[in-house]
């Protein structure tokens, strides 16, 4: 019996694609590519949210570490010596190398925390904790003058009023866990301990993110190692990513096309800002985590910023 079979015979041609076949194929490729690449942006962008929000939920643990500690929270910054609170904290968010080579008993810009012109010191040794990913790309570096040191993401909540405040403020009655009196002068009562919170833990921000500036600019944004005026802090006047962040001259480089927008001002405030689609990550004084929209009403985010106001609050922020 005689079989047939379809197998080339040797020497014959085989079949090849025509060039339209061939850039049907490659048109098909590149439509697969397109879809796939937003699939891809948004689960890289879940991921570092999350990421970023779990920062937060270990800074607002250290927090209740330090108050069980030392029996209160820590300050947002400490004069005599100048103290950062990330220096504080670094304890209690399994930082202690950084802690034990720190000398608490002088300035973090002075010798050995701070080696000028270099990044040898310890203020310029950066961690993933300091760090959102949906930011510029770490490590991250404030070197707009010699006394090099990180930056960082991550700030504590002031209150709703300008630092440093202006006379008519000092008449306020309810305040941020970190900015409960005039920094210079210190003239109002410090309400430090979490059972004075009568607004109650979980209705009073804690930290929130805030975009860092450039390595090479003396902006304030993201100078978190650095105990001046709005350094490390955040104020929950205008809701985030929203408002024109006001800071002292020459400390202000304003660049509204990456959400840095700034005026020069005697007194100043830096809004919570990110990069993440439609809000920012905040952590609460009970040590939760949530993500505030950039629609939150402005009086609605004042509330949530201050620890003894009264304010009545809706749940939909």
């Amino acid at each position: 019996m005689i079989h047939s079979s379809t197998r080339p015979q040797r020497g014959a041609p085989l079949a090849a694609f025509t060039l339209i076949e061939l850039l049907v194929v490659i048109a098909i490729i590149a439509i697969l590519i397109g879809l796939l690449l937003p699939a891809v942006q948004k689960v890289r962008e879940a991921a570092a949210r999350s990421t970023c929000g779990n920062h937060l939920k270990q800074w607002a643990l250290s927090m209740h570490n330090y108050h069980s500690t030392h029996g209160s929270l820590p300050v947002a910054a400490k004069s005599n010596p100048r103290t950062p609170w990330p220096a504080m904290l670094w304890p209690f968010v399994e930082m202690e190398n950084h802690a034990k080579i720190y000398d608490y008993t002088v300035g973090f810009w002075q010798a050995p925390n701070t080696i000028t012109g270099t990044h040898n010191g310890i203020m310029s040794k950066g961690a993933k904790i300091y760090f959102c990913p949906s930011d510029r790309p770490s490590p991250a570096y404030q070197m707009g003058d010699v006394y090099y040191r990180s930056r960082g993401n991550y700030a504590v909540n002031w209150g709703p009023v300008k630092q440093p405040m202006i006379a008519m403020m000092l008449t306020l009655t309810s305040w941020g866990p970190f900015g409960y009196t005039d920094f210079q002068t210190r003239t109002l009562p410090r309400i430090s301990k979490l059972n004075q919170f009568s607004d109650g833990t979980s209705n009073t921000l804690c930290l929130s993110e805030v975009l860092m500036h450039d390595d090479n600019t003396t902006d304030w944004r993201g100078d978190f190692l650095n105990d001046d005026d709005q350094c490390g802090r955040f104020m929950p006047i205008d809701s985030p990513n929203n408002g024109i962040d006001e800071l002292r001259a020459g400390y202000c480089t304003n660049v509204p096309t990456r959400n840095l927008p700034c005026i020069d001002s005697n007194s100043g405030k830096i809004s919570a800002r990110s990069n993440h689609s439609g809000g920012v990550n905040a952590s609460f004084c009970d040590g939760s985590v949530r993500f505030i929209t950039n629609a939150i009403p402005p009086r609605a985010f004042q509330a949530l910023g201050t620890m003894n106001g009264g304010e009545l609050l809706a749940n939909d922020y």
